[in-house]
């Protein structure tokens, strides 16, 4: 493995820690503050803290990059809002391995999205990944509830949104492509909030403003520049298993500060994912190598 492919993957792994502690400050703030105004206080914040940052990037900004941010974050709205509605209903543990099982649905979304059929070793990578998911869930699904069917549909936006990220990442200025799709999940938030007039937070306490701001910071801006970032050096697929290392790191966190129970498929299933990565890279490492042989 090169450098800049070594680099891009310890990005994306820690960006899926990153993005695991947000399972844990969601769980406790989510039974207080509705989805949608949760979502528009998140990334609102966000947004207004990248605009900051990329005064001097703005006159990068071009047609091409508005639009391909503000996809990627439509696709982000659904998935970080099915995301947020299901914790409501389901545990940090159970929803991290649920959502994880975005990574058997991604050669799937890459074949209709970019028009490109995956590699065997793509397909057979994601097929070892999702056993490592499955053994994961094995001893924590029990009854599947509406959380979970909601968390379903989050794996499914997180594939679409993989996808579109590993595609525009490679084209445009990283950060002002947060900035769009943060910006773009934010006016969303805001009019589903509107529409639904859910704003009980307001006028019965203060709002829980450091966790909004935890949640913009270290959930939002510092993993999404770390995933782009990362994206740009490595394959789509390898890059989906590296971020499906959330799941493990949202369990391992979920048990030591919720209390979830621990069984011994989630080491199993966490080295199993691990494997799949090696799986990735290995195949990655020979393609390569026949491409600088063929030159």
């Amino acid at each position: 493995m090169n450098k800049g492919r070594l680099i891009g993957c310890v990005a994306l792994v820690g960006s899926a820690f990153l993005w695991a502690t947000a399972y844990i400050a969601v769980k406790q703030i989510v039974e207080d503050v509705p989805p949608g105004l949760l979502l528009a206080f998140r990334f609102t914040l966000a947004a207004l803290i990248l605009a900051a940052i990329c005064i001097p990037k703005f006159k990068l900004m071009s047609k091409d990059l508005l639009f391909s941010g503000v996809k990627m974050g439509i696709a982000m709205f659904f998935e970080f809002f099915l995301f947020t509605a299901g914790l409501q209903f389901t545990t940090a543990s159970k929803s991290s391995f649920i959502i994880a099982s975005y990574i058997i649905l991604l050669p799937i979304a890459y074949l209709i999205i970019r028009r490109k059929k995956p590699t065997g070793s793509d397909v057979l990578a994601s097929v070892i990944c999702m056993v490592g998911v499955c053994l994961l869930l094995a001893n924590g699904l029990t009854a599947f509830n509406k959380g979970d069917l909601l968390c379903a549909g989050c794996a499914v936006a997180y594939a679409v949104h993989i996808v579109y990220s590993s595609k525009f990442s490679k084209q445009y200025d990283g950060w002002l492509l947060n900035l769009v799709q943060m910006g773009t999940v934010a006016v969303i938030a805001w009019i589903v909030t509107l529409i639904s007039g859910d704003f009980r937070m307001i006028g019965q306490g203060p709002l829980p403003i450091g966790a909004f701001f935890f949640l913009a910071i270290v959930c939002s801006i510092a993993p999404y520049f770390l995933c782009l970032f990362g994206m740009k050096r490595v394959s789509t697929t390898t890059s989906g298993i590296l971020l499906s290392f959330e799941s493990v790191f949202a369990t391992l966190l979920a048990v030591l500060m919720l209390g979830d129970p621990v069984y011994w498929q989630l080491v199993v299933g966490g080295i199993v994912i691990i494997g799949s990565s090696f799986v990735s890279e290995i195949f990655a490492n020979r393609v390569a190598k026949r491409q600088k042989q063929a030159v």
